[in-house]
């Protein structure tokens, strides 16, 4: 759990923390054949010293990530791979509110020394925090972003930081676009009334096939008493659901579905050996615990009825394609859990256009060439949605030659940012190609063009590719575009690989999709790179933010013997009668560190909490509630905060 305290007289603290700045600072299962990857360091990792070596950058050199006066930072944890590198992102407040796009990650090795720094934002903050447009004019702009709106769920005042910071208000929009379901977040300028941008929760992925095999499989399910579901026992959260009922499969024997592409249970038993071996390549290739990397997984419901399959940002739905067979092909499962890796990474998603889509897309390929079924199943390759066409056209993608497919681009250029975001995905996909396999790479693999006649290019494998990419994840911003994909991609093969192979090859790929060289790229001489001093720096922030934020209050710390426990306040939540519940993670912090556990009374009915804090399941009866959550440490201390929660009926 995260450890939220104030770094104060040059002193750093032990887990994850805040580290406010005043204004006394001066702002500015796998195929054997592949090898592991090279190791830089492989000593054990020490997550005490890698907050304590991010804490120092942050005193020291405040410019470093963009900071200013009266702001706070909160860390979200710390990351480690297998490679000895750890990866500390924090989350900023500047006067109090949130501010989005103010992410940042310190990058350090086992010892705590720093590597590198990654900022959402590129200059500090200097905006006024009143607002001249009012609430209810920004939530009237925000409704017209949407051509079907259900409910105005949220929202709140924020600095908007992506390009030049700015007040906004946030306000969160649900309904429908004209194809799908939609929670938008909206961002309307506090000054002027314009829409700075919207961004979708929910993400659509294109998606055919249903087989794995050879049958039958062997899939993880849970028994009790005389009954058996599908319930993944050994992936926490991990289950499979009919979409009409929202309920697991049962039955009196472990054995599920009958082959046919129509049969939801038969798409249950894909999706659980699906889940199963991207959660398993997660873990021996990455060195990544779940799919949200803190060892949890997600539901995935089989039976929407439309052609496509989404991830919901707390759940994936599976549909159909044009001979209603249920979509839960592997690389189409394993695209959707890689929304969810997408989200629960670094500064999550809000990226350039095409980047979401490219990262689903990799880890449907990384889950294939782990799981390494033979041709008739779903084999290992680079296409996506190759066994069953969604529409009589084959594959949706290609990633060794994009172009083979829609047209999509093979090359970067400036028109990319404003391009369907399907089909944006290809120059990042092809680089991955390109990286992993290489131009020419034999063994029945495709060809590949360059975009600037570079050569022959070589691959370093697609587990070696996978880990250079899933390390720069871990430290990209939560605006990421493809020119900073190329200076992450480029530190974290350095980072992996001291010889600099990886890294010269990475830079080869870029260079092969028009990714320009960028001035923050690092330069790899075969050498390990040089750590940061590891004295503490002899400028400190002296004094803690002089505004509280406008959100919910945090509960105030119960002092016991078991030490302290702060419950943050999740303001006040909406839900309707019938429909899933919105995500909802309570959180919390103990000054004695460790696990804590989580109850709550007052919810409404239909939904609970489990003992990690996450507030789920469907209300029944409309109405307003007074919600009471409470968390207690492994010493018996305990802490509460209490927030209403209203439930719309129809």
């Amino acid at each position: 759990m995260k450890n939220t305290r104030v770094l104060a007289a040059g002193v750093a603290v032990g887990a994850a923390v805040a580290v406010a700045i005043a204004s006394a600072v001066t702002a500015s299962g796998a195929p054997s054949a592949q090898p592991s990857a090279l190791v830089a360091d492989v000593a054990a990792p020490d997550p005490s010293a890698a907050v304590a070596g991010a804490e120092r950058v942050i005193a020291a050199d405040p410019a470093a990530v963009h900071g200013a006066p009266g702001e706070s930072y909160t860390s979200r944890g710390v990351v480690s791979t297998p490679q000895g590198l750890q990866y500390v992102t924090y989350d900023r407040r500047y006067q109090g509110l949130a501010v989005v796009g103010g992410d940042f990650t310190v990058v350090t090795d086992a010892h705590g020394n720093v590597r590198s720094t990654t900022a959402a934002q590129t200059r500090a903050i200097t905006v006024a925090t009143t607002p001249a447009v009012a609430a209810g004019q920004a939530t009237a702009t925000s409704r017209a972003q949407l051509p079907h709106v259900d409910a105005v769920t949220g929202q709140r005042l924020v600095v908007l930081a992506w390009g030049e910071p700015k007040l906004a208000w946030e306000t969160i929009v649900v309904g429908l676009t004209e194809h799908a379901p939609s929670r938008l977040h909206v961002f309307v300028d506090a000054a002027t009334g314009a829409v700075l941008r919207a961004d979708d929760e929910v993400k659509a992925g294109e998606g055919t096939g249903k087989w794995n095999g050879p049958n039958p499989l062997a899939i993880d399910t849970t028994h009790s008493g005389s009954t058996y579901t599908t319930a993944d026992p050994n992936r926490p959260g991990v289950k499979c659901t009919d979409i009409g009922t929202k309920q697991v499969f049962s039955g009196s024997d472990d054995t599920w579905g009958n082959g046919s592409g129509g049969d939801r249970e038969t798409g249950c038993v894909d999706v659980l050996y699906d889940v199963q071996h991207e959660w398993d390549m997660l873990k021996n290739w990455l060195g990544r615990s779940g799919i949200d990397g803190r060892g949890n997984g997600f539901e995935v419901r089989v039976g929407l009825g439309d052609v496509n399959a989404y991830w919901t940002g707390d759940h994936i739905e599976i549909g159909h394609n044009n001979n209603n067979d249920w979509i839960s092909s592997m690389d189409v499962v394993g695209h959707e859990n890689g929304h969810a890796i997408d989200q629960f990474t670094g500064g999550g998603t809000a990226g350039e256009a095409g980047l979401g889509e490219a990262t689903g897309d990799i880890f449907g390929a990384l889950t294939e060439a782990y799981a390494n079924q033979s041709a008739q199943y779903d084999a290992p390759d680079y296409l996506v949605g190759e066994m069953i066409n969604l529409t009589g056209n084959g594959p949706i993608r290609n990633m060794a030659d994009p172009s083979k497919v829609g047209n999509h681009p093979n090359c970067y250029s400036s028109s990319i940012p404003n391009t369907e975001v399907h089909a944006a995905a290809g120059p990042m996909n092809h680089w991955f190609y390109l990286l992993a396999e290489g131009t020419n790479p034999g063994n029945g693999k495709p060809t590949s063009p360059t975009c600037n006649n570079g050569g022959t290019l070589t691959g370093i494998g697609i587990r070696q590719a996978g880990q250079v990419f899933y390390n720069a994840m871990l430290a990209k911003p939560s605006n990421v575009s493809y020119k900073q994909y190329r200076t992450l991609t480029l530190k974290a093969a350095k980072d992996i690989d001291s010889t600099c192979g990886y890294f010269a090859k990475a830079k080869a790929a870029w260079d092969a999709v028009s990714v320009p060289a960028q001035s923050g790229d690092p330069t790899c001489s075969g050498s390990t790179p040089t750590a940061s001093p590891s004295t503490s720096p002899t400028a400190s922030p002296t004094a803690s933010p002089s505004t509280s934020p406008t959100a919910g209050p945090t509960s105030s710390p119960t002092g016991q013997p078991g030490g302290t426990v702060t419950v943050t306040n999740p303001g006040q939540q909406t839900g309707f009668v019938g429909f899933q519940a919105f995500p909802l993670q309570i959180r919390a912090t103990s000054s004695t560190g460790g696990t804590l556990t989580y109850s709550a009374t007052g919810l409404p009915p239909g939904l609970s909490i489990s003992s990690s804090g996450a507030v789920s399941g469907r209300p029944t009866t409309a109405g307003t509630y007074t919600v009471k959550v409470t968390a207690t440490n492994s010493g018996g201390a305990t802490g509460s905060t209490t927030f209403s929660y209203q439930i719309y009926g129809f």
